[in-house]
C-alpha cells in the first residue's frame, strides 16, 4: 500500500475545512497517510490533535497561489500527493482508491469519473477536470514545481506534466464508487470561479483577502486560536446512494 500525503491549502475558510477534514479521518485506508494543512489567513491559528493531521499556521499571506502550493508540497512526508482541497468532499473509500489506481510510477491520476455536487446536490457523475488530482512529489521536483500563478496554476502543471510524462491514469471507477465530490456555488469564494488575472484589477490573492476582510469585519469569520471541529454538514455518501438508486429506477 502506496503512502499518501494528502496536501490542503486553506484561507479562511473554516466552515469548509473542517467537512475536507471529516473526510480524511474517516478513510478506511490501512496504509500510511497524513493530511497536510497550509493555513497563511494571519487572522486565524487553527489547531487540531491528531496523529495523521499537521497544520502549518503562517503569518503572511503567500503571494500567488502557485507560491502557497509549492511551500505545502515541500512539506509533505510522502511521494504520493493527493490532492485535498479545503472545499470539496472524499467519500469513506478515496484513498484506497488512489492506491487502486495510482500504480506502476505514475506521475499523474486525473478522475474520469466523480460526482459534481452543484448548489447543494448531485448533479452528474463525470469528469473532474483537475479536481482531487494524485501526482509523483519526483514529477514535481522534475518540472520545478508550480508555475507562480493563480487561477490556472492547476492546468499548467497538468500541461506541463503532459509534455513530460507518459506515465499519466485516467481513472474510471464504477459510478457506486466514485469517492470525490468537486463542490460548486453556494458554499465559498470559489476561485475556479473568479476568472484568470488580468491587469485590469486586483489578482485573486487580493479579491480573496478582500473578500474574507469583509467577512471578518461583519463578523462572520472566527478569528485568533481556533480548534477545528470536523464533521459534515452532509450524509454525502447516502446522498449518492440516493442519486445512484433514483437513476436506475
Amino acid at each position: 500500500m502506496i503512502p499518501i500525503s494528502c496536501k490542503c491549502i486553506t484561507y479562511g475558510r473554516v466552515n469548509v475545512l473542517e467537512e475536507a477534514l471529516y473526510s480524511f479521518l474517516i478513510q478506511n485506508y490501512k496504509g500510511d497517510s497524513e493530511l497536510l494543512i497550509v493555513n497563511d489567513y494571519p487572522f486565524q491559528k487553527l489547531i487540531f490533535d491528531h496523529p495523521q493531521v499537521r497544520i502549518i499556521n503562517l503569518d503572511k499571506t503567500f503571494d500567488t497561489i502557485g507560491e502557497k502550493e509549492n511551500f505545502a508540497i515541500s512539506n509533505c512526508k510522502y511521494d504520493t500527493i493527493a490532492v485535498w482541497d479545503d472545499d470539496d468532499i472524499a467519500l469513506s473509500n478515496h484513498l484506497s482508491n488512489i492506491n487502486k489506481y495510482f500504480v506502476d510510477e505514475a506521475d499523474l491520476l486525473h478522475w474520469q469519473r466523480g460526482v459534481f455536487f452543484n448548489d447543494g446536490k448531485i448533479t452528474d457523475i463525470t469528469s473532474l477536470g483537475n479536481s482531487g488530482i494524485v501526482y509523483s512529489k519526483k514529477i514535481w521536483e522534475k518540472l520545478g514545481g508550480h508555475a507562480l500563478e493563480n487561477a490556472g496554476y492547476d492546468m499548467t502543471f497538468v500541461i506541463n506534466i503532459k509534455q513530460h510524462s507518459n506515465k499519466i491514469i485516467l481513472a474510471s471507477p464504477p459510478d457506486s464508487e466514485v469517492s470525490w465530490f468537486y463542490y460548486w456555488a453556494n458554499r465559498s469564494y470559489h476561485m475556479s470561479g473568479l476568472g484568470n488575472d488580468t491587469p485590469d484589477r486586483p489578482n485573486i490573492v487580493q479579491r480573496t483577502m478582500e473578500h474574507t476582510e469583509n467577512m471578518r469585519k461583519q463578523g462572520k469569520i472566527k478569528t485568533g486560536e481556533i480548534i477545528l471541529q470536523p464533521r459534515w454538514n452532509q450524509q454525502y455518501d447516502l446522498l449518492l446512494k440516493e442519486f445512484l438508486e433514483d437513476r436506475n429506477e
